[in-house]
């Protein structure tokens, strides 16, 4: 409509200007009329959308998720309140919803009529194609005259924040993990007496220990009260690995490795939380990212959070990763790093880490795959890598444009 209007308003200037030019070289009164005619009617509108402006008293509320997926769409409420006693025709309510798609950022709803202190709710959608931090709003809305030929803007700065989250495919199969002994919370193994622990030897009454944990076969031959001693249950500890290169972001957009890599580390995080795994990221995506152990909905959120908004802007390469927190990673865990199949020439900060009792599950992206997307994948997919026999390593290899659910399931 706006377009339209603009049309609307070129099309008058140029009959009111051959209008007055026909006036003029003739001097035909008709002419003289229907010249101050139309520059009346524009006098009128400009009063009727000036008083439209002035006095109108518009409140606008937007109601929409915090969060949705990659590929998913955004469902948008706006709730349109006016508390002015003039109501309000044919007006243009537009939101710029920067999450969407270039051409379909600009929203814009007509309403046919708001009466005076009255309201109405739009609902309106968009896509979002990509994942990120994104920030909806200003509302902007454009008062017509009653031809619909002159408006006025009037500006909202009404803001809403979205995360547009990676969208998680579905793990079936995962290498497995090592068995840890140390708590996710980093105390070292409590000895307590209790049924949900494993039992761990007797020893000697203390005075608060209960009553029902008296090992009654131990206590008759040693003529002293002994009590059953338990450890805590070992359970497993993930933690995920890599570095969002700027130099090695090969491919574009979707299908560009620094997405695969956020993508895969969304889903592994996914499907290690959802199975009780005590999980930290240690990354570099132009910063540190470093989400320390923790478990529960609550920490993969957190994780989520942080991989969408993660950009390609590192300027470290994975070895200095590696080499300055790889030591850092707990004993009898799992380090799962993220890499390009060309950044092997870092093996030896990675079998450093099985030194110190630490499983290492690699997830290759086959980098020539994003160079060349084509039928050559099939060739590079079939490319042999080599480990040193005495590693534990089980790798999964991934190529551009395959199947994710299935790479897991090889």
């Amino acid at each position: 409509m706006l377009k339209a209007s603009l049309k609307k308003w070129g099309f008058i200037l140029v009959v009111i200007l051959f209008d007055l030019l026909v006036a003029l070289r003739t001097s035909i009164d008709f002419f003289y009329f229907f010249f101050f005619f139309l520059i009346a009617n524009i006098v009128i509108s400009l009063s009727w959308i000036a008083l439209e402006y002035i006095l109108a008293e518009v409140y606008l509320i937007r109601n929409i998720s915090s969060r949705v997926v990659e590929d998913d769409y955004l469902e948008v409420e706006v709730t349109v309140r006016s508390k002015s006693f003039i109501p309000l025709v044919n007006f243009i309510l537009r939101d710029d919803l920067a999450c969407a798609p270039d051409s379909q950022r600009r929203k814009e709803v007509l309403i046919p009529y708001l009466g005076s202190n009255s309201l109405i709710t739009i609902n309106y959608r968009c896509l979002c194609p990509k994942r990120g931090r994104y920030t909806i709003g200003p509302f902007t809305i454009y008062l017509f005259d009653p031809w619909g030929v002159f408006f006025l803007r009037k500006n909202y700065e009404i803001s809403s924040e979205l995360y547009v989250y990676p969208k998680i495919f579905n793990i079936r199969k995962f290498p497995p993990l090592i068995k840890g002994s140390v708590p996710w919370f980093g105390i070292e193994i409590n000895r307590v007496s209790g049924d949900e622990h494993d039992f761990f030897g007797v020893r000697e009454y203390k005075p608060g220990d209960p009553i029902k944990k008296i090992h009654w076969l131990s206590t008759a031959r040693k003529n002293n009260l002994i009590v059953k001693e338990f450890q805590q249950r070992a359970f497993f500890n993930a933690t995920i690995v890599f570095d969002l290169d700027k130099d090695k972001n090969f491919g574009e957009g979707k299908n560009s490795v620094a997405e695969y890599i956020i993508k895969v580390a969304a889903s592994v995080a996914d499907y290690l939380i959802q199975r009780n795994v005590s999980l930290e990221i240690i990354a570099h995506a132009g910063e540190m990212i470093h989400l320390p152990f923790n478990k529960g909905p609550d920490h993969l959120e957190d994780i989520l959070r942080a991989l969408t908004v993660a950009q390609a802007e590192s300027r470290i390469d994975l070895g200095e990763l590696l080499n300055e927190h790889c030591d850092k990673v707990a004993r009898n865990s799992t380090m799962i790093v993220i890499m390009l199949d060309d950044d092997w020439q870092y093996l030896p900060a990675l079998l450093a880490a099985e030194k110190r009792d630490v499983l290492l599950i690699p997830i290759v992206l086959l980098a020539s795959s994003f160079l060349y997307q084509s039928t050559e994948q099939k060739v590079i997919k079939s490319a042999q890598f080599r480990f040193p026999q005495s590693s534990k390593f089980s790798p999964v290899f991934i190529s551009c444009g395959e199947d994710l659910e299935g790479a897991f399931l090889k």
